[in-house]
């Protein structure tokens, strides 16, 4: 496969995820730069958490021996790999991930704000507040709001019954 037509798979790839909510305004970047032996590609994929703090998953293709490097999603180790059918079924799989990420920030949010001291109530402010930003990534979604809500709730039965 030519590095134009993984390009191609690689968008037909994100078309279905792209400036989603519930995947963080998912949105892809290209860039290109040379070093010493030849040019590199630089293909980043950024997406918000709830409440806006970003997140990459950077593809480097180095064009000198025709492989893509990039972190493992597991692991943080980085990756060396010249098939490129592996790197989108990585790359699917990292997608596919964001949903659980949004959702275990929005639940680490909760507890700190549970440990801060902050009532049911004023927890549900701080949701509404995430609800109205003009960051979309850093938005929620409905079931996001629904499961954060419930995260709320099991919180404050635990709180009572302690």
């Amino acid at each position: 496969m030519t590095l134009e037509e993984w390009e191609q798979r690689f968008g037909e790839l994100l078309a279905d995820y792209r400036h989603r909510i519930g995947y963080g305004n998912l949105r892809a970047q290209r860039s290109e730069w040379n070093n010493s032996v030849s040019p590199i590609i630089n293909f980043a994929l950024v997406y918000e958490l709830p409440g806006g703090s970003s997140s990459q998953i950077n593809i480097e293709y180095h064009t000198a021996d025709q492989s893509f490097r990039y972190l493992d999603a597991d692991t943080a180790e980085e990756c060396t790999s010249c098939d490129p059918t592996a790197v989108l079924d990585m790359l699917r799989d990292s997608i596919s991930r964001i949903p659980a990420r949004r959702e275990q920030r929005l639940r680490e949010d909760i507890d700190r704000w549970f440990g801060e001291g902050k009532t049911s109530h004023e927890m549900f402010l701080e949701i509404n507040k995430l609800l109205q930003t003009d960051f979309k990534g850093g938005s929620l979604t409905s079931q996001e709001l629904k499961g954060g809500i419930r995260y709320i709730m099991q919180i404050g039965k635990a709180q009572v019954s302690d």
